[in-house]
């Protein structure tokens, strides 16, 4: 039978082949069921039953007297209370334990592990718009008002003569002086050795040929004075130019003593405990985040309307490849965290003390705050003891060496300054928990405060900005005017428990369960991303008071024009009638983003007045050069700023001389709406800069 027959035999009967396979295996299994016994014969359940039964009833008799009245087998304690007592009474081999059996230190690390410290949230958010001529970098320095023509002249106003008193008071003194002549002579002198320093004062310098240039007096600048830098990429020079700085810039205090005692608390009797590699708080970033609630209030806000606008990379960035420069730094070193507290944006001209300081954090160092402490506690025990008489005391000062007091106190104060000079500065402030601190000798670090005398705070500083100069394309979440914004801030700090350094990791079996679960996971993640998220961050802060961007006008007022109000009794009151309302004199400005400052104007101001005008031409200050330009085109003031009410330039009672006056005081609402109080004191020397008050001779 060939292979095409079987082949086709198996396709036909395919069916008949299973069929017979399945009978085959059936009569199989139940030829080998015959086989088998059967199992009831072997295990009959009624003979089960009974045997269980039986058992049941032996386990329940009571079998008390076999075991305990067995006389075959008595029951005789083998455990001798006794001797097991006398044991205890005996000492225990100091042998047995490890060197140094009560170094606390040692079973501490054993038994403590190592927490997670609980970090404080940011505190006390502060926030204000700002708007001011900033330093940018450029390519060749060229920009708009180096094309300006040098400012004309100011027309010096002649002084006028002072009214005599009506007390004459003068006249001994003039005599003696030598009157005007003396004060002329005083002029001659000056101009003969000041020279330059006087025409500097007059705020004028010397061009030869040319004629003279106005320029700005270097004290008088409140801002930085710009200089050149250097691109980072490429190292070409990139000499400043002025721009608008137009952000949001905010302050806020972290909590450093608070968390310095979170740290010790946590870790400073654990095991591998090590604050100077590790277990102090270092802050390594912060980030802000601002909400908007111009149309709705805070408490109604959700976590999708806060958005990032703010970190270190982004300020870093910002500095780096757009200002030109930083402002001078006015918080001292204490108070301030690489990184966290950023650096001042360079604004020229106008001062920056208000958005680079917060009210918790002091202007003065530790030690200089110390030193004031302690001179004003020495100057009270020496106030306190120049009431005693001791002038019959003497001490024993050194090797039986005696000092009367004749002197009183002053003498006993020299001594203590003497004895601290021998001690040393140094040493002193030691003594008083500024330095390593005093008392008995103990373990390195064990129990150590990881900071000692830390500050109460520390400064975070950030930026909102909406519009850089020199930035490829606008931020299109960037804060717009006429909105207003609240923020809140967090900071991170490099996780003692997971740092961002592999080797400084503390061993897994040290750590306290909550912190071994987060290891676990950041571990899990590094392994994968091959990146340790070694950055632990506070909580969102409290949002921050609403703020918004400021307009670009500002005004600055100086003195009420001097009046002589008519005075009536009416029985016994004394009422003033004035007959025209105070006139102030005000500088108004209005910010021109095509030259990259403000445009000033000096007008008069009185009851109903909005601060805006045009003028043919306005005097500006190149805030590169210093130098007083010329605008030569019309320039309009754009504010809607309006004073409400003026007082003040009545002659004061309490002199004789008419010509001096009360100062002024003005109520204005500006041009975000908002009432303001200013007082012409407060703003006199900003007046003066701006209105080039010393070169008209005022």
């Amino acid at each position: 039978m060939d292979a095409d027959k079987l082949k086709d035999f198996a396709v036909y009967n395919f069916e008949k082949l299973i069929v017979v396979i399945v009978a085959l295996l059936s009569g199989f299994l139940i030829y080998s069921g015959m086989g088998q016994p059967i199992i009831t014969e072997k295990h009959d359940p009624d003979r089960l039953a009974q045997s269980a039964t039986e058992v049941k009833r032996q386990v329940d008799d009571d079998h008390t007297d076999a075991i305990v009245n067995n006389p075959d087998a008595p029951r005789e304690p083998k455990f001798d209370i006794a001797m097991e007592q006398q044991k205890f009474l005996q000492p225990i081999k100091s042998s047995l334990y490890q060197p140094g059996p009560w170094d606390l230190s040692k079973a501490s690390k054993e038994k403590v592990r190592r927490k997670d410290p609980v970090l404080a949230k940011p505190e006390a958010v502060r926030t204000t718009g700002v708007i001011a001529t900033l330093a940018y970098r450029s390519k060749d320095g060229t920009y708009a008002l180096t094309d300006l023509e040098p400012a004309d002249e100011l027309e010096v106003v002649e002084a006028k003569p002072k009214r005599s008193s009506r007390r004459s008071r003068r006249n001994n003194m003039d005599m003696m002086m030598g009157g005007d002549d003396m004060m002329g002579m005083d002029m001659e002198m000056e101009m003969m050795m000041g020279g330059d320093d006087m025409m500097g004062m007059m705020g004028m310098e010397s061009a030869g040929a040319s004629g003279p240039i106005r320029k700005l007096a270097a004290d008088k600048n409140l801002g930085i004075t710009p200089k050149k830098t250097q691109s980072l990429i490429t190292g070409d020079d990139q000499p400043p130019v002025p721009g608008i700085g137009l952000f949001i810039a905010g302050t806020a205090v972290i909590p450093h003593k608070q968390l310095i005692d979170a740290y010790q608390e946590a870790l400073s009797y654990a095991a591998e405990y090590d604050p100077i590699k590790r277990d102090l708080p270092r802050y390594v970033s912060y980030q802000v985040q601002r909400a908007d609630v111009t149309n709705k209030s805070i408490d109604q806000l959700t976590e999708d309307d806060w958005i990032l606008r703010d970190s270190n990379d982004i300020t870093i960035r910002n500095a780096a490849v757009y200002w030109s420069g930083f402002a001078p730094e006015i918080v001292p070193d204490d108070y301030r965290i690489p990184g966290v507290t950023m650096w001042i944006p360079p604004i020229v001209l106008d001062p920056y003390t208000d958005i680079a300081t917060h009210p918790l954090v002091p202007m003065k160092s530790q030690r200089v705050l110390m030193a004031e402490q302690l001179e004003k506690e020495a100057e009270a025990i020496k106030a306190k003891a120049s009431q005693t008489n001791l002038d019959d005391f003497e001490v024993d000062i050194a090797g039986g060496q005696t000092r009367s007091f004749g002197g009183g106190m002053d003498d006993m104060y020299g001594m203590d300054m003497d004895m601290g000079m021998d001690m040393g500065m140094d040493e002193g402030y030691d003594m008083m928990g500024m330095g390593g601190g005093m008392g008995g000798s103990r373990p390195a670090n064990e129990g150590k405060p990881a900071e000692e005398n830390p500050v109460d705070y520390k400064l975070l500083r950030f930026y909102d900005f909406a519009y850089i100069v020199g930035a490829p394309r606008q931020d299109k979440n960037a804060p717009q005017l006429r909105h207003s914004y609240v923020y809140r801030v967090r900071f991170a700090v490099n996780d003692p428990n997971f740092p961002k350094s592999p080797e400084l990791q503390p061993k897994s079996k040290n750590l306290d369960p909550e912190a071994y679960k987060r290891y676990v996971t950041l571990s899990a993640d590094a392994a994968q991303t091959q990146k340790r998220n070694y950055k632990r961050w506070s909580d969102w802060s409290d949002p921050s008071a609403p703020t918004a961007l400021p307009q670009g006008d500002r005004a600055v007022f100086g003195s009420v024009k001097p009046i002589k109000p008519r005075v009536v009794m009416a029985g016994n009151r004394k009422i003033e009638i004035e007959s025209e309302p105070p006139k102030a004199e005000v500088v108004a400005s209005s910010f021109d983003p095509s030259l990259g400052v403000f445009v000033p104007t000096r007008m008069e101001a009185t009851e109903g007045t909005v601060l805006s005008t045009e003028v043919e031409s306005a005097d500006v200050i190149d805030p590169i050069t210093l130098e007083v330009k010329k605008t030569g085109a019309p320039k309009v003031i754009k504010s809607s700023a309006t004073v409400i009410d003026v007082e003040g330039g009545a002659p004061l009672e309490i002199v004789d001389d008419e010509t001096i006056v009360e100062p002024g005081m003005f109520l204005m609402i500006d041009s975000n709406g908002k009432l303001k109080v200013k007082d012409a004191t407060e703003e006199q020397r900003f007046y003066r800069i701006q209105a080039f008050a010393d070169e008209r001779g005022l």
